[in-house]
């Protein structure tokens, strides 16, 4: 286990041995993890009690040789499956599917995302459910029908399973105005405000009721399912929580309203103790400022695993002989490293300044635009990009260069509609020039993931070659000596 694995895994475990538990995220990427991990059952026939008394996992509090598959699988399949999604998005905006193909492959060739979303983190997941949200807005509102009231529901469905997963997906509240505002753009106009305002008034009820709704059924089903409690763990919960357990059951509706109640105040207590970002912190800081995660900063060295090669041609003698040739041996480190590929977070992160300069560029000096659709998209995917970012810098937290994979979606798609935006008709007319762009983007993509892949993938790096792969200094890589 690595990074978050060792609070997650805990937590995915508790649910399959129904034990109660507290922790600061939504219940629904550890109840997946759990689900995952019962329906493969590699570890049943070992004892994995040693997790259900902890909420940090070590190794001691493991058997041997324990499988992770099954608690990794729901989001290492669930990005994959994205993927088909972010190509329907980008398809249906651009109506391109060589744009649409290249961009897509973006999600695949990330080494961050790569790395981080292959573990048994909440991520991937979330970036499903957020990836289904923006398809099916993008879906509904490209139908030439007209919408209706029940689309609004079904989008705050998804949307809270997204907010289920992780709360920062938040953002995605957004993604009702820009319903509302396509709807009336694209409405038939003979029809007249009062009844627009009627549809949009109950349409929005229903998409909030609809994330509360999915909030409240994962949070009943996370405490009915863990009432068992262990070593006396309660997690500060007040007697009459626990009475009711005892009494009651936890399926029982007072159970559940007390539970509730403890669960959001453990939220609350648990956000106001985490640490805020100490760029002098003794043994170094993993977290970053939000300012830095557009280039790519702070890496994070995930885990490591030191490697000694001789380059002796006597590597294979026996050990006694081996030793006069120590000089000769050379250390190398399998790396599991948070790095981003550098040309896909840059290039997303230009598309947003060059948008926003389109943008405003139009609405201050009146710039005639070229294809309104594309115009209306970039500039949605800029603004939830921009509130983000603006939300996130309130957060006096420590925050880690993950938090900013929600942006990098929002950018990326943005980045599409640009290229889309400035070199459509070539596109299109299939010219010759245009058409290289975009092979050439390909190739640049994959082969700056390749290089940079020994960090992802845990192939081992002498120090000389991690440098080769040290590009920037706000990366603040450092070589396992």
């Amino acid at each position: 286990m690595f990074w978050d694995e060792n609070y997650h895994i805990p937590s995915a475990q508790k649910h399959i041995a129904g034990v109660l538990y507290m922790e600061p995220h939504p219940p629904l990427g550890k109840m997946i993890m759990g689900l995952s991990e019962y329906v493969f059952s590699l570890n049943s026939h070992k004892d994995m009690s040693g997790l259900l008394g902890v909420d940090h996992a070590k190794k001691v509090n493991l058997p041997q040789r324990v499988n992770f598959f099954g608690f990794r699988f729901p989001s290492a399949f669930l990005m994959g499956l994205s993927v088909y999604f972010f190509y329907q998005i980008i398809f249906l905006l651009t109506r391109h599917r060589g744009v649409a193909s290249i961009f897509s492959l973006f999600f695949i060739f990330d080494n961050a995302l790569a790395v981080h979303t292959r573990a048994a983190m909440l991520e991937g997941i979330q970036i499903f459910f957020i990836a289904v949200s923006i398809w099916y807005l993008v879906k509904t509102l490209s139908k030439k029908s007209e919408v209706p009231v029940s689309a609004y529901g079904i989008l705050g469905l998804f949307v809270g399973l997204a907010v289920a997963v992780k709360v920062n997906s938040l953002i995605l509240l957004i993604l009702l105005g820009i319903f509302i505002v396509e709807e009336r753009v694209t409405a038939d106009k003979n029809k007249g405000w009062f009844i627009f305002c009627k549809k949009i008034f109950f349409g929005s009820l229903l998409f909030l009721f609809s994330i509360f709704s999915v909030m409240i059924l994962a949070m009943y089903l996370h405490i009915g399912m863990n009432s068992k409690i262990i070593d006396a763990r309660v997690y500060k919960s007040s007697d009459n929580y626990i009475n009711a357990i005892k009494e009651k059951g936890s399926w029982n509706f007072d159970t559940f309203i007390y539970g509730l109640k403890d669960h959001y105040r453990y939220h609350s207590e648990y956000a106001r103790g985490v640490p805020r970002l100490d760029a002098c912190k003794q043994g170094g800081e993993n977290g970053s400022s939000w300012a830095q995660w557009p280039l790519g900063g702070k890496s994070i060295n995930y885990r490591w695993k030191k490697k000694e090669r001789n380059n002796n041609i006597k590597n294979n003698f026996p050990r006694r002989w081996g030793r006069k040739h120590n000089k000769n041996k050379k250390i190398e480190v399998e790396y599991s490293y948070l790095v981003v590929n550098p040309f896909i977070w840059m290039s997303a992160a230009l598309g947003i300044l060059l948008s926003s300069s389109l943008i405003i560029s139009r609405l201050v000096y009146k710039v005639p635009i070229k294809d309104e659709r594309l115009f209306r998209w970039m500039l949605y995917f800029t603004m939830m990009y921009i509130c983000y970012l603006i939300a996130i810098s309130q957060i006096d937290r420590v925050m880690y260069l993950y938090h900013y994979f929600i942006p990098l979606i929002f950018s990326i798609i943005n980045l599409s509609l640009l290229f889309t935006y400035l070199y459509g008709e070539k596109l299109f007319n299939k010219n010759i020039g245009a058409i290289s762009s975009l092979m050439g983007i390909l190739f640049v993509t994959v082969g700056v993931f390749i290089w940079f892949s020994p960090l992802t993938y845990s192939l081992p790096l002498s120090a000389e070659q991690f440098e080769q792969r040290n590009w920037l200094p706000i990366w603040k890589m450092q070589a396992v000596k």
